[in-house]
């Protein structure tokens, strides 16, 4: 899943918003958000560097 920079800042925003009620679900939901950023991240980091093989 590739989300830009402002799709993931959109998704932290909608998450920290959340009711007192809903906070555990929301903690859950930012870990998994914050798996997809740095997925992506990590994706777009060799996409622009090329890996040396030995």
């Amino acid at each position: 899943m590739q989300l830009s920079w402002s799709q993931h800042l959109e998704t932290a925003r909608l998450i920290e918003n959340c009711s007192t009620e809903d906070r555990g679900t929301a903690l859950a939901l930012m870990g998994i958000a914050l798996l997809v950023l740095s997925e992506d991240l990590a994706r777009a980091s060799e996409q622009q560097q090329p890996v040396a093989l030995l």
